[in-house]
């Protein structure tokens, strides 16, 4: 015997569905399931604390270096600073003492001999401080961005779900002998 839903043609067994109709005649015969639906149960209990996360999956590979991008161009070199200022000049050394005079010779008359020279010139001044340090020249900009390097392959494709069927009986006779058909919530066969 074959019957059709809606998503296809299917083949049972004829011995089957006359089991299956049989249990579904005595149970409306012994009167299950005729009374009223009963109210809904009361709602469940809250939901329970969410489970600790799953451990992070594995890095993927990392993408294929293609190339560096272009080195950008030197900035420019700033101007040079203005020259400090000169120091001061150091003070003159003070003049050495004058020599002495040499003795008188024993004959009236004879020029002694000339005393000996006097000391050095005094010592140098010392030497002013340094001039303050020009200001510095503005920095030159910035080179040219390279350009980005390529992607790297895409990662592996996940499994594929799983699909569920449901079959759905029509909900009036079909007129087709053999096809089952829903009878107000009862599975009926059509005899044509």
């Amino acid at each position: 015997m074959a019957f059709t839903g809606i998503t296809g043609t299917y083949d049972v067994d004829d011995q089957h569905v006359a089991n299956v109709l049989k249990k579904l005649v005595a149970g409306i015969e012994t009167g299950v399931g005729g009374g009223k639906t009963g109210p809904t149960g009361a709602t469940g209990g809250s939901t329970g604390p969410a489970g600790p996360a799953g451990a992070p999956g594995p890095t993927g590979p990392t993408g294929q270096l293609v190339g560096t991008g272009i080195q950008g161009s030197q900035g420019y070199v700033g101007p040079t600073g203005a020259t400090g200022p000169t120091g001061v000049t150091g003070l003159s050394g003070q003049t050495g003492p004058a020599g002495s005079l040499g003795p008188t010779g024993a004959n009236a008359g004879v020029t002694g001999p000339t005393g000996p020279t006097g000391p050095q010139t005094g010592t140098t001044g010392k030497t002013g401080p340094t001039g303050p340090t020009g200001p510095t020249g503005p920095t030159g900009g910035t080179g040219a961005q390279g350009v980005y390097g390529a992607y790297g392959p895409t990662g592996p494709t996940g499994p594929t779900g799983i699909t569920m069927t449901i079959f759905i009986a029509p909900t009036s006779d079909p007129g087709v002998t053999g096809y089952v058909w829903n009878n107000l919530g009862v599975p009926t066969v059509s005899v044509g």
